[in-house]
């Protein structure tokens, strides 16, 4: 039930269409892209032929257990799914996260993911956004 003056509700869904799945988009991405570094992140950015971006997030062991681990990736998606409409259309993007994270707080990590949203907004200029379902 929608309260009177409300504005709508945004789509902050976050579906596979918008998820690099396997392991192969990854490499693409990695090995093709351009790099973004940002603090605690290093995204990897490759155009994708869509309407849309899709994001892939790497946390490797040496950034900490799987409780750290967990929650920088859950941080992750959420940022995104929030942010998404900033990015530009029609980009793959691998967030790698750094050791540094580890210790990173909330502010510190949306810092460094707005420098990547920056810097993709700079490499990737865009015209009218078309979201996916």
């Amino acid at each position: 039930m929608k309260a009177e003056g409300q504005a709508p509700p945004r789509d902050e869904r976050f579906p596979k269409a918008l998820r690099l799945l396997r392991r192969r988009e990854f490499l693409e991405v990695q090995e093709n892209g351009q790099k973004i570094p940002s603090d605690c992140l290093l995204g990897l950015a490759r155009p994708n032929g869509r309407p849309y971006s899709r994001v892939g997030l790497t946390v490797s062991t040496k950034v900490g257990n799987a409780v750290v681990r967990a929650r920088l990736r859950r941080l992750l998606r959420e940022l995104f799914r929030k942010r998404r409409l900033q990015w530009p259309p029609g980009v793959d993007v691998v967030l790698v996260v750094r050791q540094s994270a580890k210790d990173a707080s909330f502010p510190e990590m949306s810092r460094a993911f707005d420098g990547v949203t920056r810097k993709l907004q700079r490499l990737f200029p865009s015209g009218p956004r078309e979201s996916a379902r």
